[in-house]
């Protein structure tokens, strides 16, 4: 019991786990996750690379700027000159360098560090050398030197009067740092919130979703093979996969309940053939029990007979459930013509002519087609006048039997009908003579399962003809058929391995 009641509450846990509502959302929470973490980090990227280009594209426009001050023996002005002043040096002299922006000199040259180094600077007599020997271009404001894993340099060397000069230009990135910081603070709680509002809505459309499917698996719950194969799905009306599902599901449900019924259905006609020739037993019985002097060779024939029958109709029985079950018995070549004709010495009631029976070869069981040509020479005898026709011929791909006679015929309206399982007309129930009503259905549902049709139609002698149409193994593919008969191509079926099995 521990160990059930375990087993449920770990199977509740892994159904919730592996519930296509819980799946979709942790699938799209990981995607959408991973994406926009990677879109976060492609921008935090792009960002810093960005303002650190226009940064150095901007410190590389000061420094033209003050090496073409150099090239010409001059100190460069933008460190001395007020920004007004620079404004009027630019607008006399638009050589004087690439510079703009006023806005974007004075960023400049606040937030970067100047100096001078090179071969000539010895030359020099300058104040303003700092700890390392280098000409500090000191302006308004300058900032102090940065560390050097907090700053990059823009250089520039040109030729002077006093020979080869570099002027530098170190910027520090914490600004740009800061910037990008300030811009990762915002973006980081904004694809949180945009990861939690895609699964959030993922649950609730895929619950919307699903409820249909919720809906159809309740009420399949509640039919059970008992009671309430009436009962159907409820269909979505929105059209989409889930409509289809719930259709397909009522179509489903309309096939087991016509089976049900048919089962049913069958079953009561069994119980009601059996009990046929077990009632006729027992009343041979009791009244020869009831004789003062019983004829009891008499009594044992009957019962034979009655026994002969009752064995035939559970052959035909558990052949038909055989082949409903789709098992297939070992197949081979068979003659047919042998077949139709080892049954000659069976009939002697009516006259049975053979003449029209020509060879005929196919793949199938030997027992099986042997049912066939039994059942449909009983049947044709039966319901006889005096005279049975039976043909065999090789139409194409097609070996067609057909069996006739000169009785009363079928109706076009019952033709059909007599093909279910004991299916019997009223005129045959009349000149029954120990027919059970399963050889024809026995007989169709055996020629298709070879691959075969049968039908019915009037035969020349008056009475019913059965056609048989079974493939031929002597048909080659692309050969000319006979134009006599409408010729489509068969489906040979596939020899399977079988219990063999005795057909009725």
């Amino acid at each position: 019991m521990a160990d059930d009641t375990r087993r449920r509450r770990v199977t509740l846990g892994e159904r919730w786990r592996n519930s296509v509502r819980f799946r979709s959302t942790a699938i799209v929470v990981v995607m959408v996750g991973a994406s926009l973490a990677v879109g976060l980090f492609v921008i935090d990227q792009w960002l810093s690379v960005a303002l650190r280009n226009d940064l150095a594209n901007r410190s590389s426009r000061v420094v033209e700027s003050m090496a073409d001050a150099l090239v010409q023996g001059q100190v460069p002005a933008e460190l001395f000159s007020s920004p007004a002043e620079f404004q009027q040096r630019i607008a006399a002299s638009p050589d004087a360098g690439p510079m703009a922006s006023i806005e974007e000199f004075d960023d400049v040259i606040a937030s970067t560090y100047f100096y001078l180094d090179g071969p000539a600077f010895s030359q020099l007599k300058v104040r303003g050398v700092d700890a390392q020997g280098r000409l500090v271009l000191f302006g308004r404001d300058a900032p102090m030197m940065p560390a050097a894993d907090e700053a990059f340099e823009v250089t520039r060397t040109v030729p002077t009067r006093w020979g080869e000069l570099t002027i530098h230009a170190v910027s520090s990135v914490g600004d740009v740092d800061r910037s990008v910081a300030a811009f990762r603070n915002v973006l980081v709680p904004l694809f949180l919130m945009l990861t939690f509002a895609a699964g959030y809505l993922t649950w609730k459309m895929t619950g919307v979703a699903l409820a249909p499917v919720g809906a159809m698996t309740r009420r399949v719950r509640e039919i059970t093979a008992v009671g309430g194969l009436e009962s159907r799905v409820p269909v979505s009306p929105v059209g989409d996969e889930v409509t289809d599902l719930g259709e397909t599901l009522n179509a489903m449900l309309d096939r087991v309940e016509a089976a049900s019924n048919r089962q049913r259905q069958f079953i009561s006609d069994a119980s009601h053939e059996l009990r046929s020739p077990v009632a006729s037993i027992r009343t041979q019985l009791e009244s020869a029990l009831r004789s003062p002097t019983p004829d009891w060779p008499a009594v044992a024939e009957l019962v034979l007979a009655e026994d002969a029958r009752l064995d035939h109709l559970v052959a035909n029985l558990l052949d038909l459930a055989r082949i409903e079950e789709g098992r297939v018995s070992p197949r081979a070549e068979v003659d047919v013509d042998e077949i139709v004709l080892a049954q000659r010495p069976r009939f002697t009631s009516v006259s049975l002519d053979l003449s029209g029976v020509l060879a005929g070869r196919v793949w199938g069981n030997q027992g099986e087609l042997t049912s066939v040509v039994r059942n449909l020479l009983d049947n044709a005898a039966r319901h006889a006048e005096s005279r049975v026709s039976v043909s065999l011929q090789t139409i194409g791909p097609w070996v067609v039997l057909r069996v006739g006679d000169d009785g009363p015929g079928i109706p076009v309206a019952e033709r059909d009908a007599v093909f279910e399982r004991f299916a019997r007309l009223q005129d045959g129930r009349a000149r029954d003579q120990g027919g059970t009503g399963l050889g024809l259905a026995l007989t169709r549902r055996i020629v298709e399962q070879h691959g075969g049709r049968i039908t019915v139609e009037d035969d020349p002698l008056g009475g019913a003809c059965f056609v048989v149409s079974l493939p031929s193994v002597d048909w080659q593919p692309g050969a000319e058929p006979d134009d006599r008969v409408d010729v489509d191509e068969p489906q040979f079926p596939q020899a399977q391995d079988a219990p063999a099995t005795t057909p009725g």
